[in-house]
């Protein structure tokens, strides 16, 4: 199980940072280990590394942080059209969308 969360301030993104978020900071997604392996199998996560040298694996924390990154992400995961697959792509999808309004970034975590 992995959590995706998105702060929803640049105020929230910095107590990410220091473990010392506050109530209503963040929108997290739980996603299960299943949901984990579609997003592997179906080559999101990998592409995500190769393109831009990331470490998605299922051991360490990554984090998504740079606009046209969180583009081509969203991008890239419509266009897989995993929400076909898996109803729990769509919070996934939500939180990109989010990222990029709030101009904070993605983070994964154990």
């Amino acid at each position: 199980m992995r959590t995706a969360c998105v702060p929803l301030s640049a105020d929230a993104e910095r107590r990410l940072d220091t473990d010392s978020c506050l109530p209503g900071d963040l929108y997290e997604v739980m996603l299960s280990d299943a949901t984990v392996d579609l997003l592997f199998d179906s080559g999101f996560l990998t592409t995500l590394n190769t393109r831009f040298g990331l470490l998605f694996d299922h051991y360490e924390d990554e984090s998504i942080t740079c606009p046209e990154q969180l583009q081509y992400a969203r991008a890239l995961l419509r266009d897989l059209q995993l929400g076909r697959k898996c109803q729990s792509i769509d919070p996934f999808d939500i939180a990109f969308g989010l990222a990029l309004e709030k101009m904070t970034g993605i983070y994964f975590q154990l």
